[in-house]
C-alpha cells in the first residue's frame, strides 16, 4: 500500500515535470517563430521601401527624355518598355489578370531583351482572329506568360547568336484555353526533360535551381486557381526545340483577387 502510493507520487510528479518542459519548449518555439516572423515582416517592409514607384518611373523617364534628346531611339523605346514593365509588376492589382494584359507586358518584356541581345532572337504571337477576342478576355495568373519565354531565351538560345525563334500560340479547345511557347533552341535530352518535368510537378523546388522554378510556380499557381487537371506541360527535341503547353479553362469573368 505503502508503495503504490510512493509510486502515484513519483507518476505525478514525472507528468507535471512532463508538462511543463513541454510548456517551456512551446514558448521557446513560439518566440523563436514570432521572432522568425518579425524578421520576415521586416525584410519584405524594408524592400517595399526601397522600391519608390514615383521615384523609379520619374528616373527612368529622365532617362528616356535624355536619350531621345541624343538621337537614340532604340535606348528609348526600351527605357519606355522597362517602365511599363515594372509599373505591371509591383502594382498592387490583384493576382489574376486577362490574357491581354499579360500579352502586353510580354512584349514590353520582349523589347528589353531585344535590346539585351540584339538581333539573337525574335518573338511571334499566333491567334486565330476569329478567337482571338475572346482569348484576349480570359483571366489567367498574372505573370505566367513571361518566365515560359524568359526560360526559352536564357536557355534554348545560349548557344546561338542570332536566328533564335519564340512562337506563342494560343487557341480554344473544348471550352479550356491552350497557350503553347515554342522555341527553335537546342531542346532538352529525355533525361533533362524528365527533371525538368519532375520540378515541375515537385511539392517544392530547392532555391537555386533556376532552371524549372519559374516554371514550376507557373504550374502551381494554376492548378490552384483552376484545379489538378490544369497547369502546363513540356515536350523537348535535342537540336529541334522545347514546347511548353499552359492549359486553362476558358474563363474570362472576373475573379474575387482582381
Amino acid at each position: 500500500m505503502h508503495m503504490d502510493k510512493i509510486m502515484i507520487l513519483t507518476t505525478s510528479k514525472f507528468e507535471r515535470l512532463v508538462k511543463n518542459r513541454v510548456a517551456q519548449e512551446m514558448m521557446v518555439q513560439n518566440v523563436s517563430l514570432e521572432k522568425d516572423l518579425a524578421q520576415k515582416q521586416a525584410d519584405i517592409t524594408y524592400l517595399q521601401n526601397q522600391i519608390n514607384p514615383h521615384f523609379l518611373y520619374n528616373t527612368l523617364e529622365c532617362i528616356r527624355g535624355q536619350a531621345l534628346n541624343e538621337g537614340m531611339d532604340d535606348l528609348a523605346d526600351t527605357v519606355k518598355a522597362l517602365a511599363l514593365f515594372f509599373r505591371y509588376n509591383i502594382s498592387v492589382k490583384g493576382t489574376v489578370v486577362s490574357f491581354e494584359e499579360e500579352l502586353k507586358n510580354l512584349e514590353n518584356y520582349i523589347s528589353i531583351q531585344q535590346y539585351r541581345f540584339k538581333n539573337k532572337f525574335t518573338m511571334h504571337v499566333d491567334i486565330e482572329p476569329e478567337e482571338k477576342k475572346q482569348i484576349l478576355a480570359c483571366r489567367l495568373p498574372k505573370l505566367c506568360l513571361q518566365p515560359l519565354v524568359e526560360n526559352a531565351i536564357l536557355h534554348a538560345f545560349n548557344e546561338i547568336t542570332t536566328g533564335g525563334r519564340v512562337t506563342l500560340k494560343a487557341f480554344c479547345t473544348d471550352g479550356n484555353l491552350s497557350i503553347v511557347v515554342a522555341d527553335n533552341g537546342s531542346g532538352m535530352s529525355p533525361e533533362q526533360l524528365k527533371k525538368l518535368d519532375a520540378s515541375i510537378h515537385a511539392e517544392h523546388v530547392e532555391e537555386g535551381k533556376e532552371h524549372g522554378i519559374g516554371l514550376h510556380n507557373v504550374h502551381r499557381r494554376i492548378q490552384l486557381l483552376f484545379g489538378k487537371e490544369y497547369g502546363l506541360s513540356v515536350k523537348s527535341f535535342s537540336g529541334i526545340g522545347t514546347f511548353v503547353e499552359v492549359f486553362l479553362p476558358m474563363r474570362t469573368e472576373p475573379f474575387d483577387e482582381e
